[in-house]
């Protein structure tokens, strides 16, 4: 793929929403959350993929 420099997977990320669907359905069905725990990402996870980091460091830059 040489000459490639972005890839747009599309509408990829909400057709994975069935694992969302998934997951919510086995909140209710458990009345709780306490078995989703080994199958979701950590918080932290999310906050990598968001680069929080960055976000963080902006608010501290422009928000006073």
């Amino acid at each position: 793929m040489g000459n490639v420099s972005m890839m747009i997977y599309g509408n990829y990320g909400i057709r994975a929403a069935t694992a969302m669907q998934e997951t919510f359905r086995r909140i209710i069905a458990d009345r709780g959350v306490q078995n989703v725990y080994k199958d979701i990402l950590p918080v932290d996870e999310i906050f990598r993929i968001q680069n929080m980091h960055e976000v963080k460091a902006a608010e501290a830059r422009f928000l006073r």
